[in-house]
């Protein structure tokens, strides 16, 4: 099938960055450090949040009632924006890229080159812990009720009690770096990668790994490899039925839950895509060429 496209807000040559999605809005940031709001309703003519430095955005996300953006080491902060867009709080405190950033309705929890998981309290905007997840980079994160996930340079995710805050387990097995996450009522879902390996079009090492792995939160075993990529894992969200996943390799690849087989695959037709985003309906990917491709779940026929 051919996906809908959006195309950028700017008009100048960019690359999108990171993408998030609330009950009432699309969000994208580009390469320039701006923001396109999109409204669902019409997704036309979406709002500009402009830059607020010449510094990149390299994650998002929309708690429905504040959009979070996190930015590159040289100004490592992460500004939060009202359902006016309007800029309420910056965030500091991280020494390194904010790779990713998630919530629940008690805490903020973001993700760093510095090495750190920061757990943030979302009554007043303070710091409540630092948590040293990763040897280096933290890449991906995930978080659920008693869970704090991090993966990253270690070729791990590492796995962190929400109520002391302690390692309760680390999930080896992948053979490269860990650069995204999701997480069910059952599994943990990891995608993997090389961030140091040169990017597409580089040659590709003979041992690169790119696959997504299942893990029983009962246990921590891991119980599938989902492969079928032959890049980067860039990112991955699950709903109830499937696993979703985009890569450097252009492709976003669908596997169902009930088998784990692979069930469908949407070439970009443009290259690497950087990010994933869903809702109920839809499922958004930001590519390279700097526009936002969609898909209608209903329309995969599976």
């Amino acid at each position: 099938m051919t996906p809908f496209v959006l195309r950028n807000a700017t008009g100048n040559p960019v690359i999108i960055t990171a993408l998030a999605v609330d009950d009432k809005n699309l969000y994208a940031s580009d390469s320039d450090g701006n923001i396109a709001v999109w409204d669902k309703s019409c997704l036309d003519s979406p709002t500009l949040i402009p830059g607020q430095t010449s510094t990149q955005i390299v994650s998002l996300f929309s708690d429905g009632l504040n959009l979070f953006s996190g930015s590159i080491s040289g100004d490592p902060v992460i500004r939060i924006y009202n359902q006016d867009l309007d800029l309420i709080e910056v965030l500091k405190g991280h020494v390194g890229t904010i790779f990713d950033i998630t919530a629940d309705n008690q805490h903020l929890v973001t993700g760093s080159g510095d090495a750190t998981v920061k757990i943030w309290n979302k009554e007043n905007w303070a710091n409540i812990n630092s948590i040293v997840a990763q040897t280096n980079f933290v890449l991906a994160i995930a978080l659920d009720a008693k869970y704090i996930y991090a993966g990253g340079i270690d070729n791990c995710t590492n796995v962190f009690s929400r109520t002391n805050h302690r390692r309760v387990a680390s999930l080896f097995g992948h053979e490269a770096n860990v650069l995204s996450l999701a997480v069910d009522e059952k599994y943990v879902y990891s995608g993997s990668g090389e961030l140091w390996w040169g990017g597409p079009g580089s040659p590709r090492p003979p041992e690169f790994e790119s696959a997504i792995r299942v893990w029983d939160k009962t246990d921590w075993t891991c119980v599938q490899i989902l492969r079928g990529h032959t890049d980067n894992v860039n990112a991955l969200v699950v709903d109830d039925s499937f696993v979703y996943s985009v890569s450097d390799d252009g492709t976003l690849r669908v596997y169902s839950k009930s088998d784990w087989t692979e069930v469908a695959i949407i070439d970009s037709g443009v290259g690497q895509i950087i990010d994933l985003t869903h809702d109920v309906d839809h499922v958004y990917f930001g590519c390279r060429d700097g526009n936002i491709r969609y898909i209608l779940k209903t329309d995969l026929n599976i």
